[in-house]
């Protein structure tokens, strides 16, 4: 595929992308306010939610913060009953955080798109159409996630390994 073929598609990848996130998530910003929560919290859930439990460490570098504002984030969100903070058993200086059911079930509450906006669209497709299309979002699903995992991972190992003298 040629370079300007190529550029082409993404852009209208990025487009497309663009308008089925606002389409389908229109009005779903009331529901987070009404939660109570702010930004850097939703981070945080939306992180773990990803990539699972995770050090304090690897929070903050993920999201960019420092640890101590990282630290401020993770105790609203264990004062709300989301976030769960567990000393790892191998190295009890180190904390883990990790969503709690109910974490879970608020972001799922959150993410979850209501039939309402997906079945008339789906019903206007045919069997064959509907399968291309869940072909397409199940590939952006396994390059999405093989992209956060790479990211944790290399934060990982930068926390892990610091640079010698």
């Amino acid at each position: 595929m040629g370079e300007n073929r190529r550029e082409e598609l993404t852009d209208r990848f990025r487009a497309l992308a663009e308008y089925l996130n606002r389409q389908l998530h229109a009005g779903r910003l009331d529901e987070w306010e009404g939660l109570g929560m702010t930004i850097p919290q939703i981070k945080t859930l939306v992180l773990l939610e990803r990539l699972g439990s995770l050090r304090m460490g690897n929070i903050a570098a993920c999201l960019g913060r420092a640890l101590s504002a990282t630290t401020t984030v993770v105790d609203r969100l264990v004062e709300k009953g989301l976030v769960d903070r567990i000393s790892d058993p191998n190295d009890r200086r180190v904390v883990i955080c990790k969503l709690t059911d109910a974490g879970e079930e608020t972001l799922k509450r959150f993410w979850r798109i209501g039939r309402e906006r997906l079945d008339p669209a789906a019903d206007l497709l045919d069997e064959e159409q509907l399968e291309i299309v869940v072909k397409g979002l199940e590939l952006i699903h396994w390059a999405e996630d093989k992209l956060q995992r790479t990211h944790a991972s290399m934060q990982s190992t930068v926390e892990q390994d610091p640079p010698s003298d």
